[in-house]
């Protein structure tokens, strides 16, 4: 499915409208039941977006996920004797504030109004860019690509050659990428996990007993 940075709302459902449905179903099929039910939802694009250290796209699938805890939370507040836990099985990117982008003493800043300028994944623009080879290339990599999807008019000479050469949608991607996340000031260790820890959030009956660190 899109990234929800890039979702057509009359062709995919939301996350969090997937879940509403889901948890309709399951209420009906065990109204009459002493069973209950268990529903695991991912927001697994949170994964995927951070394996291309693709902040724009990272933090809507973020947003994306949070609109559903607070879906879920909302049963959970009136359907005593339920409970939600939300947990990851792993940190992806090893994402840091604060890059060091040239030689001098580095201050701690980053910017996020680089990231709310983007419109597109960086993944959706590498598959335009692979596709489109008008006349006009030069023209849609600065207007369309660059400063109407991804918000950047401070692009140089040498980024608008690594883009205009026909290069593996992976090279587009990451590429796309890192323009925003340099600009951003934001660090990534890795395109894989890391050993970063990771939190569990849990809400409801017995949601007390879910507390402290686990290895």
């Amino acid at each position: 499915m899109s990234y929800e940075i890039d979702r057509d709302a009359t062709e995919e459902p939301s996350l969090r409208e997937m879940s509403e449905k889901a948890i309709g179903i399951l209420e009906s099929l065990t109204a009459n039941s002493d069973k209950g039910f268990f529903l695991m939802i991912e927001g697994s694009r949170i994964d995927m977006a951070a394996h291309s250290n693709d902040p724009g796209t990272h933090v809507h699938e973020i947003l994306a996920y949070h609109q559903t805890v607070e879906a879920v939370r909302n049963y959970v507040d009136n359907h005593p004797g339920t409970v939600v836990i939300s947990v990851s099985d792993h940190e992806t990117g090893g994402l840091s504030l604060a890059r060091q982008i040239n030689a001098s003493y580095p201050e701690y800043l980053w910017y996020p109004d680089v990231i709310s300028r983007i419109k597109n994944s960086s993944y959706a623009l590498a598959v335009q860019l692979s596709n489109y080879w008008k006349d006009d290339r030069l023209k849609f990599i600065n207007e369309t690509v660059l400063r109407g999807s991804l918000g950047i008019d401070d692009f140089t000479d040498e980024e608008v050659a690594f883009l205009n050469k026909n290069q593996t949608n992976q090279a587009y991607e990451y590429y796309l990428a890192n323009l925003t996340s340099w600009r951003a000031q934001l660090g990534w260790a890795t395109h894989g996990h890391s050993s970063v820890d990771v939190n569990l959030y849990a809400h409801g009956d017995n949601s007390e007993m879910l507390r402290g660190n686990h290895e």
